[in-house]
């Protein structure tokens, strides 16, 4: 009795090793990365029709494809793949703004890249995503319109006849989708700016009639929080039309964070996007 007890206790313990070993073994082979590589991070680009290129763990026996988007704009785009392997290698890739999908505009952009992998044979699918954030700005043969925020309770904005370079130091710039701005007014508001690494910080997202000023609600309302190297660190959602989250920043990291806000309802989508600094 006692020998076969042994026996069970040896084939559990060196079954519990194998299944720890089997799983240290799946992160390490399913560990996927994506990086935009041009433009870089808060650089300064021309508004309208611009070409981004990047990297990623693609390769020939990985499922993988890469997609784009610009200030959360649904549906994502697909990337073109321009890796040594053929017409499905994403380990480079290249994608373009156009009309098709969204002009770069003059301010604040965010440019999201995604990488997703189904596992084989049958997945699951794993994703990881990369962001920066661009100024556009005027070039000398193009009109220039750049919109900053004015110290008002209602955070309007005034245009500018100025170039405006990337944010720094305190300063923040708002973007909105104007072609949808009269049927859904978007408020952004940074509690703390700048503020201290390490502590609470509180944003304010607000979807409202432009005519009344009244909260809608049954408005899908998401506010996406990046850090400076353009890594996800909050994502709330809502229908009520309002997100008001607080959360603690993190300490060992400081910079220039991305707030970007959208609201939507029946097909009418407004964006706007903001930032503040961790000091």
């Amino acid at each position: 009795m006692y020998f076969e007890k042994m026996l069970l206790f040896g084939f559990s313990g060196t079954l519990l090793a194998l299944m720890m070993f089997i799983s240290i073994g799946s992160v390490s082979v399913y560990a996927i990365s994506i990086k935009i590589e041009s433009p870089l991070s808060n650089q300064k680009v021309p508004v309208g029709q611009l070409t981004i290129s990047g990297t990623s763990s693609d390769n020939s026996s990985a499922q993988c494809q890469v997609y784009l988007d610009w200030n959360n704009l649904k549906p994502y785009q697909l990337a073109t793949p321009t890796g040594s392997n053929g017409s499905a290698d994403f380990s480079k890739w290249s994608f373009t703004y156009t009309s098709k999908y969204h002009l770069i505009q003059t301010g604040l952009n965010d440019l999201t890249s995604k990488i997703t992998c189904l596992i084989p044979p049958a997945g699951p699918t794993v994703t990881k995503w990369y962001s920066i954030n661009v100024t556009g700005a005027t070039t000398s043969n193009q009109s220039s319109n750049v919109q900053l925020p004015l110290p008002t309770a209602n955070n309007q904005t005034l245009a500018s006849n100025t170039q405006t370079p990337a944010p720094q130091s305190g300063a923040s710039v708002d973007t909105t989708n104007t072609s949808n701005s009269n049927k859904i007014n978007l408020e952004i508001n940074v509690e703390t700016n700048p503020i201290p690494a390490g502590d609470r910080q509180k944003v304010a997202v607000t979807a409202s009639d432009p005519q009344t000023g009244n909260t809608l609600d049954r408005v899908f309302v998401r506010l996406t929080i990046k850090d400076p190297s353009g890594n996800v660190v909050k994502d709330y959602t809502d229908t009520d039309g309002e997100l008001s989250p607080s959360f603690r920043l993190d300490k060992d990291i400081t910079g220039t964070y991305s707030v970007l806000a959208s609201a939507s309802q029946a097909g009418i989508k407004t964006t706007k996007s903001t930032t503040f600094i961790v000091q």
